[in-house]
C-alpha cells in the first residue's frame, strides 16, 4: 500500500527537488564556518603559517611539488609534537617543519626535521628504514631506491606513497598520492 501518491510527474518534481536549505540558512552555516576556522585553537594548524602570512617561507621548503601549491606551513614547537605524536615517541629534532600541498585533486605533505650534522641526518633516516622494516606500522612494500645519485627509501600506507631522505643536514619525508608520486618525487630531490 502507498502512502503517499502523486497525481502527476510535475507535483513529484515540486516536491523532489524543493531545496532543502533556504539561502538565509545557507549563509548562515558558511559565515559560522568561518567564524570557527578563525578562532585560534579550535581546528588543526590554527597557529600555524597561512602561505600569505608576511613570514617568510625557508629555502628548503618548495613553493609547489608536482603542480600542487604550498597552502600551510606549521614548525617551531607545534610541528616537533605532531612529529612526536606521529612516532609516539620523542623523535623531533631542535627544528622541525610540516608543509602541506594541494592540486586539484592531489595533495601531499611534506615534512623536515634540521640536524646539527649530515652524518646524523643519515643515521636516522637508515634506523627508520630498519624500525620499517622489522615492525608493523601501517606502511608496506619498504624499498631502497636510488635516483640522481640519492638513495632514499620508499613505501605504500594510509593510500598514498611516502618517500623519506636525507639531504644535507635535512631528513625529508614526503607523502603524496600515488598518481603524483613520481612526479613529486622528481620534483624535490632536484631541489
Amino acid at each position: 500500500m502507498c502512502l503517499l501518491s502523486f497525481t502527476s510527474l510535475e507535483s513529484w518534481r515540486r516536491i523532489a527537488f524543493r531545496p532543502f536549505f533556504s539561502l538565509a540558512a545557507v549563509t548562515l552555516l558558511f559565515t559560522m564556518a568561518s567564524i570557527f576556522m578563525a578562532l585560534p585553537g579550535l581546528n588543526q594548524g590554527a597557529r600555524a603559517e597561512q602561505v600569505g602570512d608576511t613570514s617568510p617561507i625557508p629555502a628548503f621548503i618548495p613553493q609547489s611539488i608536482a603542480g600542487m601549491t604550498l597552502i600551510n606551513l606549521i614548525d617551531g614547537d607545534e610541528a616537533a609534537t605532531i612529529i612526536d605524536r606521529m612516532h609516539r615517541g620523542n623523535v623531533a629534532t631542535q627544528a622541525n617543519f610540516i608543509a602541506m600541498y594541494q592540486g586539484l585533486d592531489a595533495s601531499a605533505t611534506y615534512y623536515v626535521s634540521l640536524y646539527d650534522n649530515p652524518q646524523q641526518a643519515l643515521l636516522d633516516k637508515e634506523e627508520m628504514a630498519e624500525i620499517m622494516a622489522r615492525e608493523d606500522h601501517g606502511f608496506s612494500h619498504l624499498m631502497r631506491r636510488t635516483k640522481n645519485d640519492m638513495v632514499f627509501y620508499m613505501a605504500l600506507g594510509q593510500g598514498q606513497a611516502h618517500y623519506f631522505f636525507a639531504r644535507d643536514n635535512e631528513l625529508i619525508w614526503l607523502a603524496v598520492n600515488i598518481d603524483m608520486a613520481e612526479k613529486a618525487l622528481g620534483d624535490v630531490l632536484v631541489q
